[in-house]
């Protein structure tokens, strides 16, 4: 299976060496599209791939004793021309860096996704033998833990506009055009609140002057403003 710059445009495979890509394409990959919904990993199960998502998301949750959803985290598939960091996503590198043999948590398909397979002991022998790729994977595992860990701290306010604030501000440069990770819905899932509501906020917030808001970015005007919700 040859790949395509789909599979190669993204940050953990930036700068690698030839033989890499060359080694990596002879793996034995294989590639899978799942429905929008679709469990793909369930709780318990060995950990024997990396995944490499080609399109579409997908989302791990872990639950309290009782049932209740305690933390998520996403993963999603590189967009054309998009700067999202976590855009052009792969896992679990943060498990098998961190010794840990089986999923501690079901991983289903948010949308319609395609997804790449490597399998673990090989990959793993090739980013030991080339330290860029070592070094994008560290990077990437660092980031990807502080980014969940904040992502945790700003789901526990109450109300969706304080929750929406927090991630304008400590989860993105509030300096900057800010993307929306994929979509309204994903975003709202990651956040924990409900589409429509998130919605009303992010118009009201344009409405009022706070925030400039379209389908795809949102541009922060009065920071304070946000801050002060907080």
């Amino acid at each position: 299976m040859e790949m395509d710059n789909t599979f190669w445009d993204r940050s953990i495979f930036r700068g690698i060496s030839e033989e890499s890509k060359k080694a990596i394409e002879k793996l034995n990959k294989k590639e899978v599209t799942y429905d929008s919904n679709t469990m793909i990993i369930r709780e318990g199960q060995e950990i024997k791939y990396f995944a490499i998502i080609i399109e579409g998301v997908l989302k791990s949750t872990e639950y309290t004793s009782s049932g209740k959803e305690l933390n998520s985290s996403y993963f999603f598939a590189k967009e054309q021309h998009s700067s999202y960091y976590f855009a052009g996503d792969a896992f679990p590198f943060y498990l098998i860096y961190g010794g840990v043999k089986n999923y501690f948590f079901n991983v289903l398909a948010l949308k319609k996704s395609r997804v790449v397979w490597l399998p673990v002991d090989e990959l793993k022998e090739i980013i030991d033998k080339d330290p860029v790729f070592l070094h994008n994977i560290l990077q990437f595992v660092a980031k990807y833990n502080c980014y969940s860990k904040v992502l945790l701290r700003g789901v526990q306010y109450r109300r969706v506009v304080e929750r929406l604030s927090y991630w304008l501000i400590y989860m993105n440069n509030s300096d900057e055009l800010i993307e929306i990770p994929n979509s309204q819905e994903v975003l709202a899932d990651m956040l924990h609140v409900n589409r429509s509501s998130l919605n009303q906020e992010l118009v009201q917030l344009d409405k009022d002057g706070i925030i400039q808001f379209n389908r795809k970015s949102i541009r922060v005007l009065d920071k304070e403003y946000l801050e002060s919700l907080l």
